[in-house]
């Protein structure tokens, strides 16, 4: 099953969106612009985000890929974890349980994530406010952006959900199949990309420790019932958190990035997210 459905109704309301933000009242000041609306020099910055992200790798240096790698290894380290974690979930399960892990199901619903994410955006255009359209299209980056990795990686890895009895160690390798598309987890990679953008930018540290808090629980709710291992989530919350703050960053800093890198400490090493 895709990430994302593509159907009509969305494509006519695109098409809608564009007309109307291409009025003479939404065109931009700047001299260089003022005959292209809005929505085409955002749409032409959607592409240049998706260059910067996904040809990061190719201008990685040692530290980069060093973080790389850790993220790998933890979510390897978390393997161990898988099956009595299940055990436990499974053995748990409760009326108040289903309520609150079914909070946490529908927030890593990517349609809710579109949806905010083009309520934001249009809220935006309508109010003429430069930064409430431009959190709409960091979002939907972010949406789109954590959730092509989080597909390819499904469909590579191939592993069997736990709901199958298969066991946590059963990859079958490029599989499309729900049952065999368990690594990583779509609903954990949703709530990480969403709640790291809002966190980057509204930068409360109050409202920065419920979005987070909330996306713990769709990780959590998606052990409890029973479609992903742990390690599934480790792996996406990595996804969506890097790829979101790496998007903030892109818009607010100029492109200076995300960097996640391992150093040295007294107690070790130590893993740092610069931005």
């Amino acid at each position: 099953m895709p990430y994302f459905t593509i159907r009509p109704m969305w494509i006519s309301l695109a098409v809608m969106m564009c007309v109307f933000c291409c009025a003479p009242g939404f065109a931009q000041d700047s001299s260089d612009a003022r005959s292209r609306c809005v929505i085409l020099l955002d749409a032409e910055g959607f592409a240049k985000d998706a260059g910067d992200i996904f040809g990061a790798p190719f201008h990685f240096d040692t530290g980069q890929w060093l973080a790389t790698a850790s993220i790998v290894a933890g979510t390897a380290a978390f393997f161990a974890v898988d099956e009595p974690a299940r055990r436990v979930a499974q053995s748990n399960q409760s009326r108040l349980g289903d309520d609150v892990f079914g909070v946490g199901k529908e927030y890593g619903r990517a349609s809710y994530g579109l949806a905010l994410s083009a309520g934001l955006y249009v809220g935006g255009l309508v109010f003429k406010s430069g930064e409430t359209r431009e959190t709409g299209v960091i979002l939907l980056e972010s949406l789109a952006f954590a959730g092509a990795i989080t597909t390819v990686l499904k469909s590579v890895f191939g592993r069997s959900r736990p709901y199958t009895g298969e066991g946590a160690f059963r990859y079958r390798g490029f599989q499309f199949k729900a049952e065999s598309t368990s690594l990583p987890s779509g609903h954990t990679t949703v709530a990480f990309a969403v709640s790291s953008v809002l966190a980057g930018r509204l930068k409360n540290p109050f409202a920065t420790v419920g979005l987070y808090s909330m996306a713990t629980l769709t990780a959590l709710s998606r052990v409890y019932h029973d479609a992903h291992w742990v390690s599934d989530n480790i792996l996406a919350a990595a996804i969506g958190t890097v790829v979101g703050l790496a998007l903030v960053d892109l818009h607010e800093q100029g492109g200076k990035g995300v960097e996640l890198r391992i150093v040295p400490s007294t107690q070790g090493l130590r893993a740092e997210l610069l931005f």
